[in-house]
């Protein structure tokens, strides 16, 4: 199977811009970031202020690979990986019933609690979006791009960018109305 080079390109833009923004979300809030990962229970406290510095770099470091076009199989493997551990650090907690916590994909300001909560919803999102990155693996078609191309390609980037924010819109109001009908609170 081969891809073509325009979907390679949008792959690359879109991943680029998810981890770069994911990233520079948890860099501009390090003490919530470590607070998020500390209310997951994963890791020893002693490892909590590493990993609060380490994930938000292995993001940027990622984000600026995908949109440097660097090579694309070392940059999907890290991708996917990362996703994939976000997924599995989400349904340990859902399985633990631990799913009233900030999901630390766009935490809140702090001061309330209106981050969104682990649910079976954004672990299927984490997945999908781990395997969307491995089809950058596949060969180009070494098509040149043509004017039309990065027309298409702009919109394609906004359309998708929207039906992720929606998709994201769907997973929490499906939460606060199961939260509505259950007493006040949220489950995944």
């Amino acid at each position: 199977m081969i891809i073509d080079t325009a979907m390679q390109l949008l792959l690359s833009l879109l991943f680029g811009l998810l981890l770069l923004l994911a990233s520079l979300h948890k860099i501009s809030r390090p003490l919530q970031f470590r607070g998020i990962l500390a209310a997951y229970r994963l890791l020893p406290p002693t490892l909590l202020g590493l990993a609060a510095k380490i994930i938000p770099l292995v993001e940027l470091s990622l984000g600026l690979a995908w949109l440097s076009g660097l090579e694309h199989g070392i940059v999907a493997a890290g991708t996917a990986s990362l996703l994939a551990l976000y997924a599995v650090a989400m349904a340990i907690n859902i399985s633990r019933g631990n799913t009233n916590i900030d999901c630390g994909c766009s935490f809140s300001s702090g001061q309330d609690k209106s981050g969104q909560r682990l649910s079976s919803g954004l672990v299927s999102r984490n997945l999908l979006l781990a395997l969307l990155s491995l089809t950058a693996l596949l060969p180009g078609n070494g098509r040149e791009l043509g004017v039309l191309d990065y027309g298409l390609l702009a919109l394609a980037c906004c359309a998708l960018t929207l039906t992720y924010a929606a998709y994201n819109q769907l997973i929490a109001n499906r939460q606060i109305i199961r939260g509505h009908f259950q007493g006040g609170t949220n489950h995944g």
